[in-house]
């Protein structure tokens, strides 16, 4: 029951969180965006533990610093390096603990789809990134890293922890692309829609994953 009310609290702000951002009401959004965020992390805190202490630990430390990154991008002045640093280092605590469960490196036929996808992604955008390309390049690099990761561990083991995680990472990488080319290429208006609802779901199944 718990987790059913946690899970319609977290529709409900994300929801309010989506409409604010297309209505531009500044108060709702600073309001509903890291309460969203902040239910997902009572979520990981309250999943009964199907796999390892260090992992649920790196999969909550990964959700404070994304908490981090929601408050830095949602600020009216340009946050966006401190925003991508946070959720830098939210994939890497990820990627700590998908490594935690399944071996590493994994195979690397697994990363080849990974790498057509991101680089078709930098094809279309590093034209348009100008001083922030390095810090745009290091961010593929370590989101290519985590669905390789991901994908390793579910063909390892197919287990609930890691497919809701493998969708998680696919979910957060459709996230991140859609809101860096909306950024610096062309804007779009079901951008936002886009961005939030994969956001949210992707750390939802992370959350989930432990």
């Amino acid at each position: 029951m718990t987790f059913l009310l946690l899970i319609f609290l977290i529709a409900v702000s994300a929801t309010i969180h989506i409409r604010a951002e297309y209505q531009n009401k500044r108060l709702l959004i600073y309001i509903f965006k890291p309460l969203t965020t902040s239910l997902i992390i009572v979520i990981a805190f309250l999943q009964p533990i199907e796999v390892s202490a260090y992992y649920r630990i790196m999969i909550i430390f990964g959700l404070f610093f994304s908490l981090g990154g929601d408050i830095f991008l949602m600020l009216p002045k340009d946050r966006f390096i401190p925003g991508l640093l946070s959720f830098l280092i939210t994939h890497i605590f990820y990627i700590l603990a998908f490594t935690s469960a399944s071996s590493f490196p994994p195979g690397f036929l697994l990363l080849i789809p990974g790498l057509i996808a991101i680089g078709i992604i930098l094809k279309i955008l590093l034209p348009y990134t100008g001083d922030k390309t390095i810090p745009v390049i290091i961010y593929a690099a370590i989101l290519t890293l985590l669905y390789w990761q991901s994908a390793g561990r579910l063909n390892e083991s197919f287990t609930h922890s890691s497919l809701t995680a493998f969708i998680g990472s696919i979910l957060f990488i459709f996230s991140d692309s859609t809101l860096v080319i909306d950024r610096f290429v062309k804007k779009f208006r079901s951008a936002r829609l886009l961005v939030l609802t994969t956001y949210f779901t992707s750390q939802l199944l992370i959350a989930y994953s432990i």
